[in-house]
């Protein structure tokens, strides 16, 4: 042990002076270099599709953690490496499940290679000298059910935000689906959030080196959509000890924790013939040893959609429970959501009348009340599209954010409501689920249907997103809640370059309906 940290410096010096003659490729010289305590990082310099004469170092498939994890084991500290680590090529996502052929079209195009190998992040960087303490710091976690999803997708591409805003921004990879979230009894509960526990590790890692990339760990800003959404809240409601953020953006987050895996687990581990003869930890063990591609079948035949539990460290309790105990951390917040989330996720809900059974309890006064609130001529599918998007969506966003004023938190809330010729998955989907996120990346298709409205649109939200990071006391540029009539702002196609600012009742007239409901089930 004392010879390995005696060993540490030289280790150092010699992995510098190697960088020129490392194997990492030609003219290695001109390539963006971080020395951080594992070991010499050599990315790249990009430039951007969109504005060529705009460069980014891009630091790409870092490890956060050891990896390949042990399967269904929480993360362990990386290990150093001994020649510098080529940064330069993103690395495999982990492994997905998807629910639906719909989605595997919709979010999985072109499909990254695959691996349990995976644990890895992206750092993009302006290529300007850093302030005096380094650049703010946008932290993202991708969405996808928790089934789903890579940080390496084209669209998280941070490249656009980092060198138009002069921010650094980081995308991560975390296990999902059985591989994230285990059923296993034999698997301790605080132990079996995995994909949470990456999350966390990936952050911890960012606030420890992210300083060797010209960022400031004390300027970091957590940020996710959807299932990431939901986890920036987990962090808000858990949040590590010391801090390692000082604000939050939260899109489109929805997502009720399961109660338990445990059903799924068994379905699973009988499928794989690990019931046979096992007990205990021997059927961990066996279904740690077949091949993931076999599992995934599995996953796939059965529709067994493994997520996050409660278990009072990673995820739970609800958003008010922790305001009232004052547990959540109390850091500003940016949170919103799109006008038509349900439209290309209703085909995957279950029967219409299922669905308003799970959102109120059977109560069929309830149910009735909230048909009220919609034309009767609309077809199941559009009926349920408007329900998932009002009940699942805007209204539970608008009671975290009012959850959030009450406890005198700083909360700013926007609504996208704005859709393109070339970002439309099927016919009439308007703002879907996700489709803000290229608009916030930059990274929307630029073809002979791009227009100008969705460059202009890129850039507002962009700078509002850049802002907020730089100085989330003062706000991404428009009235915080609470603070006046017209404290939301709509991002739209309305021909005001930086959205327009409205009463939150333009879109939460209809909450009326779900009230009592979102109360009831938490959030």
């Amino acid at each position: 042990m004392i010879a390995a940290k005696l060993a540490a410096p030289l280790l150092f010096h010699w992995a510098i002076a190697l960088i020129n003659a490392s194997p990492v490729g030609a003219g290695d010289c001109s390539r963006p270099t971080a020395v951080l305590a594992d070991g010499v990082v050599i990315g790249t310099t990009s430039r951007l599709v969109s504005t060529p004469h705009l460069t980014v170092h891009q630091y790409l498939g870092v490890p956060f953690a050891k990896s390949p994890p042990r399967r269904f084991m929480p993360p362990e500290e990386s290990t150093p490496w001994n020649s510098p680590w080529d940064a330069s090529y993103l690395r495999p996502s982990c492994f997905q499940y998807f629910p639906s052929s719909e989605l595997r079209e919709i979010f999985n195009d072109p499909p990254p290679p695959e691996s349990e190998d995976c644990l890895y992040l992206n750092i993009f960087v302006p290529p300007t000298p850093p302030p005096t303490g380094g650049f703010s710091v946008l932290f993202w976690i991708h969405g996808g059910t928790f089934q789903l999803g890579s940080g390496r997708l084209p669209d998280y591409d941070g490249s656009s935000i980092a060198a138009n805003q002069e921010v650094v921004v980081v995308t991560i990879n975390y296990r999902t689906n059985v591989f994230g979230f285990p059923g296993s009894q034999d698997i301790p509960l605080q132990q079996r959030n995995l994909g949470l526990m990456d999350q966390r590790k990936a952050l911890a890692w960012v606030n420890k080196n992210i300083k060797a990339f010209g960022g400031d760990p004390s300027q970091v800003t957590i940020f996710g959509e959807s299932a990431g959404g939901f986890s920036v809240k987990q962090l808000l409601i858990n949040p590590p000890s010391p801090s390692q953020f000082r604000a939050a953006i939260i899109q489109s987050q929805a997502f009720g924790p399961v109660e338990s895996n445990e059903e799924d687990w068994m379905v699973l581990t009988r499928k794989l013939g690990c019931n046979e003869h096992c007990v205990g930890s021997t059927q961990l063990d066996c279904v740690a040893k077949v091949p993931a591609e076999a599992i995934l079948k599995i996953l796939d035949e059965e529709g067994l959609g493994f997520a996050p539990i409660v278990d009072n460290t990673t995820n739970g309790p609800f958003f008010a429970e922790a305001i009232l105990q004052r547990r959540a951390a109390s850091v500003p917040i940016l949170i919103g959501t799109n006008a038509d989330e349900g439209s290309i996720l209703a085909s995957v809900m279950p029967p219409l009348e299922v669905m308003l059974d799970g959102i109120f309890r059977n109560d069929t006064a309830s149910k009735n009340f909230a048909r009220s609130a919609y034309p009767t001529n609309l077809t199941e599918h559009e009926l349920k599209a408007l329900i998932l998007t009002d009940h699942t969506y805007t209204c539970t966003t608008s009671a975290t954010a009012r959850a959030a004023v009450s406890s005198a938190q700083s909360v700013w809330r926007y609504y996208f409501n704005a859709s393109f010729p070339n970002n439309q998955p099927i016919p009439g989907a308007g703002a879907w689920h996700t489709s803000e996120i290229p608009i916030v990346f930059g990274t929307y298709r630029r073809d002979n249907q791009t227009t100008f409205e969705q460059s202009l649109l890129s850039r507002a939200m962009q700078k509002a997103w850049g802002d907020f990071a730089k100085t989330p006391e003062t706000g991404p540029g428009w009235a915080r809640m609470g603070s006046s009539v017209d404290d939301l702002r709509i991002f739209d196609t309305s021909g005001n370059s930086s959205g327009r600012s409205a009463d939150t009742q333009v879109v939460d007239s209809v909450c009326i309906y779900y009230e009592e409901a979102i109360e009831a089930n938490g959030f």
